[in-house]
């Protein structure tokens, strides 16, 4: 068995005008009332984390406890299916797509790259997570031109436009590419009963994965809408769940000062509610991380923003970003806060090789020293800067650790919409930009509401279009 490591949290630079959090007045109080809300979670006794009737705690009390059998099927059923295509496509959007993405990239390393090289088998691409026709009809042509292609559709209820599109063109390619076989290829991950994909599997033979009940969008990573095509890509399932089910257990028993989620969970409130902080940058300077800070940016907006509350989260990749984004972050309004994903063990690494040049000076060091020091300055540049900063540092980049990290940050914001007087659970603000979508794009059933904006658009000024 591997020798795991938690990930640690350090927070000596979390403070404003020169205090400290933990001497902030608010802190203890607080402390004392994240302890009971995560009780609260763990009863599911409260309107508060329910989607109408259903306790949408499924992610921390069952995810994280998944028998192995049950994740010896899923890996068993994955390698068979990866073993006879050389591309794979996970079409889903928003939580059905970003947490296998930032897995597999975390662990393995950025697809951009490993999918041109040789021996990567399957190559992993992903449709459905937006409409963009140039990036469809590009991946497509690649698709066309792959001797052999799996793909796993997930979606709830089938009827999400983006997945759904993208299902409906990929399908179709495959029934012509492969008519003996097509359904073979073809994993739903959806509802456990209805649905428009339920009814469509069932019509055709393929084979399904559920979406539970009680398990929102975003945090899905950890049950079996993430694991089958984690799964697919060589991830191991037993160790990305036992990362889960350490953080949880931490989560559950540590107590509060040395518990990462609920010091975070109070860190950020308080830096929200009495610091007036309106941002949460979340960085890394380590490439294949850079999709676990766009999963950030999803669960904590899509979690908290509500009821004119809460944290907006803005990914940044340095040292790239500290050229752009950096001069805002350093001087500009201090209305932001900043997290940090550092790792201990990087993974590969290289000398550099720089005598007699500019940088003669680095001759002999690893690449991974000067990135770390880089990185690091930021971070302290930031603070002096009067930017409250903290850093989750990952002992390295493997199943585990991202299963922990995932974890932790899911009890971190879950209990933050609690602080907040929010239900972590629900999106309703997501729906809304849905019905105007549907109604624009003629979807039966929406002619009232698109007349009536009609209207609207039509009594605008075209003084207004220059």
């Amino acid at each position: 068995m591997p020798n795991h490591q938690p990930i640690k949290l350090d927070y000596r630079h979390f403070a404003c005008e020169g205090k400290h959090i933990s001497r902030h007045p608010q802190f203890e109080e607080t402390a004392k009332k994240i302890t009971n809300l995560q009780q609260l979670l763990l009863t599911g006794d409260d309107p508060m984390i329910k989607d109408k009737e259903v306790v949408m705690t499924g992610w921390k009390t069952e995810s994280p406890y998944v028998a192995d059998t049950a994740l010896e099927e899923i890996q068993a059923t994955a390698k068979n299916f990866a073993s006879q295509i050389d591309d794979f496509v996970s079409i889903g959007i928003g939580g059905s797509y970003l947490g296998v993405q930032a897995t597999i990239e975390a662990v393995k390393g950025s697809l951009s790259i490993i999918n041109l090289l040789p021996r990567t088998k399957p190559r992993v691409f992903f449709l459905g997570n937006h409409m963009d026709p140039n990036y469809t009809v590009r991946v497509m042509e690649i698709l066309q031109r792959s001797s052999s292609v799996g793909v796993n559709v997930i979606s709830k209820s089938g009827g999400t436009v983006e997945p759904a599109i993208a299902f409906a063109i990929i399908e179709r390619m495959m029934e012509r590419k492969f008519p003996k076989n097509s359904a073979e290829k073809i994993i739903v991950t959806t509802d456990k009963d209805k649905g428009a994909l339920k009814k469509l599997a069932n019509e055709k033979g393929y084979k399904t994965y559920v979406v539970p009940d009680n398990v929102g969008g975003r945090y899905s990573v950890t049950c079996p809408v993430g694991l089958f095509g984690l799964a697919v890509a060589g991830i191991d399932l037993k160790e990305f769940i036992a990362g889960t089910r350490f953080a949880e257990e931490q989560t559950r028993n540590n107590p509060f000062e040395k518990n990462a989620a609920l010091l975070r969970a109070v860190m950020r409130f308080i830096a929200y509610d009495s610091w007036q902080k309106k941002i949460e940058v979340a960085a890394t300077g380590n490439f294949n991380l850079k999709m676990v800070t766009s999963w950030m940016q999803q669960l904590g907006p899509e979690t908290e923003g509500k009821d004119g509350k809460g944290l907006w989260i803005s990914p940044e990749f340095y040292t790239q970003d500290a050229h752009a984004n950096g001069q805002m972050i350093q001087e500009g309004e201090r209305n932001m806060i900043e997290t940090f994903l550092m790792v201990e063990k990087p993974g590969d690494d290289l000398i550099i090789t720089a005598k007699d040049t500019p940088v003669d000076y680095l001759d002999g060091q690893k690449l991974s020293f000067v990135n770390q020091a880089f990185v690091e300055g930021l971070r302290d540049a930031h603070y002096h800067g009067g930017v409250p900063c903290m850093s989750l540092i990952l002992p390295k980049l493997d199943a585990f650790t991202i299963g922990q990290l995932y974890q932790l940050e899911m009890n971190t914001i879950a209990l933050g919409g609690l602080l907040l007087g929010v239900n972590p659970f629900i999106q309703p603000g997501v729906q809304q930009y849905k019905a105007v979508a549907n109604a624009k794009s003629g979807k039966p059933g929406t002619e009232k509401e698109l007349a009536e904006m009609e209207k609207i658009e039509k009594a605008l000024s075209q003084e207004f279009v220059v």
